[in-house]
């Protein structure tokens, strides 16, 4: 054996080590006992880790190791005889391990499917399609009365079958299973293709206002990487806009990736696809099954699906032939991963557009600071929406003075008045209120003990449908208590609103119409926030409660009131994006208020109606807002005008992560120009039985604040080695957790 015939392989494995592993792998050799291409970059592999047998990534294949090659253990086997990763995938992994400063092997797990982090083939995991064989029976011979039997096998006698096709069908399983019994069908898998799509698979869009107009010329106009802004108001047609750029990549033979913030705008959005493109739509969300997962992402690596409806982890899946990238609510936090691999989808899908050369479109009516830092600095293109597309105008903001009105569970006589008269009048109405159960705690009356979580900082949620206190932040629960745990006293009472108790209330105002909640917990089975999405668009007068799920992308036209119950809830936090998160969240919501052809009122329920953010929410538009906040956060160098980087430690010792943290201090010091911030307690101390510290470092320079990390991560043992911390770094945080 030659030692050309031997390569040294570089692996990223699933494991929190910040470095790849080498491996031996023997070329396998032709009929002429030549040696084979070594391995692409992308394959997963199958590789002794330990005691362990682990699936690894190939990253780089070369002649020569730092350690003997006789030494290195070999590569058990190449799973697939095909690349599971295209090179721009890798590329991309590459930059967000290196610029997220995570370690790289969990950075690839993280864009394979769940199906294929195991040693399964990808052609065996491909979809499947059902093909008649020749011992299928004539119609004819086919019993009469078999109206199930003769239906699949009048299908079958023209073309193959996915097992979608079959569900939309509705062909029984037991009917499948009986043509394959009978040996009349056969499972095989699907050949991709990838069929060229045609102007007639496209309806006409609308008709578009002249500044939808010159937003869809703007954006059709180029063919390279640009970045747009879609700034419009809430129902200024930004979808139409969407879907009309779309339209035209799609008869380009280009594949579209669009990424939308939460589960639930997936059905609405997907509805709005179908119902304008014939051609196959793929969907990528955690609701959905490993299996159906893989089918999206093969669906989108073979080019089959033209377009992909994806959250956040949908940035990483691949594609044939990318040409348009569209992330409508570009502002939203469910953007940024906040546990593990701690991404922002929107920097990686910027930065993928960038290495594709293709156009991307962040849509929002409140954009984000970073973002619309770059729009007025003539980083990106900016694109006005400032009309209403169906000519309906902005809804009129209004404001409930809690400490001057009677109040019946929470609710202000003003707003319970403008509520009883729009719902005479046949509209809906809609409460927003971002907590979900039925009170955020239960207090005792005669020692004021609360039920507070043992493993968290926070108090446990009382949930009276379920009859349990849940606490939200590790998952911790248990049946709700009669008698105060510390002074025995049976008088427990609870304290504040959650949605339960708010539909209890109105349930009790307005017995006469229905009262529908939109939470994580009357949506936690499968189809009911799509069956109460139908419930609401069908317009019948009926009261809407709920959380953030209500608060953006859906379109309600029959809604005309729009109550915010508790919007005082982020104006006194620690956070400095604080007041931009409450602008964004006040906007969102109203923006369901006058959708149709009546004007719509927003009503602002607080304690605190002279507060500046209140008092600007009210007499301003967000943009107005936004324009002071980012003159406010370059006075006090905030980002966007600053970086920043969030060292965390977590320790079961009450103590030990700060001490940890503040032994750091004295090394980060030397550096100029950096501002170290902590170490402070989490604003939530204790979560899930961990004691959490955080040191925040912030500098102008993004390069600079990236090399003293680089540093602290390559020196981090030596000087601070503590096996009882658990610390992790979130670049670019969104919020302090």
């Amino acid at each position: 054996m030659f030692e050309q015939d031997i390569d040294v392989v570089s692996v990223a494995l699933p494991v929190p080590l910040r470095k790849t592993f080498e491996y031996a792998y023997l070329k396998p050799s032709d009929s002429a006992g030549n040696p084979l291409k070594s391995l692409t970059k992308g394959t997963r592999v199958l590789v002794p880790f330990g005691r362990q047998t682990l699936v690894g990534v190939v990253l780089e294949c070369k002649q020569e190791s730092d350690h003997p090659i006789e030494k290195l253990k070999a590569i058990k086997a190449v799973i697939d005889d095909q690349v599971t990763l295209p090179e721009d995938i890798c590329q991309l992994l590459d930059w967000a391990a290196t610029y997220y400063q995570h370690p790289i092997g969990e950075v690839y797990a993280t864009a394979i499917p769940t199906l294929l982090r195991s040693s399964k083939v990808i052609s065996e995991q491909a979809p499947q399609v059902l093909n008649k064989t020749t011992q299928l029976p004539a119609l004819s011979d086919i019993n009469k009365n078999a109206s199930q039997l003769k239906r699949l096998a009048e299908a079958l006698a023209d073309k193959v079958l996915s097992k979608s096709e079959l569900k939309q069908a509705e062909i029984k399983s037991t009917t499948i299973k009986r043509f394959i019994d009978e040996g009349w069908a056969q499972w095989q898998p699907l050949t991709p293709s990838q069929p060229l799509v045609q102007q007639s698979q496209l309806d006409d869009g609308l008709a578009l206002n002249p500044e939808q107009a010159i937003a869809v010329a703007a954006i059709n106009n180029v063919s390279q990487f640009q970045c747009f802004l879609l700034d419009g108001i809430t129902g200024s047609g930004k979808t139409e806009v969407y879907l009309q750029t779309i339209a035209k990549r799609l008869l380009q033979q280009q594949q579209v990736m669009v990424l939308v913030p939460e589960i639930g705008l997936t059905p609405q959005t997907i509805k709005r696809f179908e119902q304008r493109f014939n051609v196959p739509i793929a969907l990528w969300h955690s609701g959905m099954t490993d299996k159906q997962r893989f089918e999206s992402w093969y669906q989108c690596l073979t080019g089959e699906a033209k377009i992909l409806i994806a959250t956040r982890s949908g940035v990483f899946v691949p594609f044939a032939n990318l040409g348009l990238i569209v992330i409508d609510e570009e502002h939203d936090a469910s953007f940024k991963q906040q546990e593990g691999f701690k991404y922002h989808c929107r920097s990686l899908a910027l930065y993928r557009a960038a290495k594709g050369n293709i156009p991307v479109i962040l849509g929002s009516a409140t954009p984000s600071l970073e973002t619309l830092n770059n729009a007025l600095s003539g980083k990106y293109h900016n694109l006005l929406l400032r009309q209403r597309a169906t000519g309906a105008v902005l809804p009129e903001m209004k404001l409930v003075d809690l400490n001057r009105c009677q109040q019946q569970t929470g609710l202000g006589q003003p707003l319970i008045d403008a509520l009883k008269q729009q719902l005479a009048l046949g509209k809906q109405v809609m409460l927003f209120i971002n907590r979900r159960g039925f009170a955020p705690v239960l207090m005792c009356e005669e020692c004021h003990w609360m039920t507070d979580c043992h493993r968290c900082s926070g108090f446990m949620t009382y949930h009276k449908g379920s009859d349990l206190l849940i606490c939200h932040h590790c998952g911790n629960q248990h049946r709700t208590i009669k008698q105060c745990m510390s002074c025995g006293s049976t008088r427990i009472v609870p304290v504040g609103q959650g949605t339960e108790q708010i539909q209890q209330s109105l349930t009790e105002l307005f017995p006469e119409y229905p009262v529908v909640r939109l939470d994580r917990d009357s949506t936690a089975k499968k189809g009911e926030f799509e069956a109460l999405l139908n419930q609401i668009q069908k317009g019948e007068p009926q009261v809407i409660v709920g959380t953030q799920m209500i608060a953006k992308g859906h379109h309600f036209p029959n809604v005309t009131l729009v109550g915010i119950v508790d919007v005082d809830g982020s104006l006194f936090s620690s956070d400095f994006r604080a007041a931009e998160k409450l602008s964004q969240l006040v906007v969102q919501v109203a923006g369901r208020a006058g959708r149709g052809s009546d004007k719509g009122s927003v009503w602002l329920q607080s304690k605190f109606p002279e507060h500046p953010v209140i008092q600007d929410l009210l007499n301003n538009q967000y943009e107005d807002f936004a324009k002071f906040a980012l003159s406010e956060s370059k006075m006090l160098q905030l980002p966007p005008y600053s970086h920043q980087v969030l060292l965390k430690a977590e320790s079961t010792d009450e103590s030990a992560g700060g001490m940890w943290l503040q032994g750091l201090l004295p090394h980060l010091q030397g550096f100029e120009n950096l501002m170290c911030l902590g170490p402070m307690p989490a604003p939530m101390n204790k979560k899930a039985g961990k004691y959490r510290y955080l040191l925040q470092l912030q500098c102008q320079s993004r390069g600079y604040l990236h090399k003293v990390v680089d540093w602290l991560i390559e020196n981090l043992d030596n000087l601070q080695n503590n096996n009882k911390i658990r610390w992790s770094i979130d670049v670019d945080p969104y919020e302090l957790n």
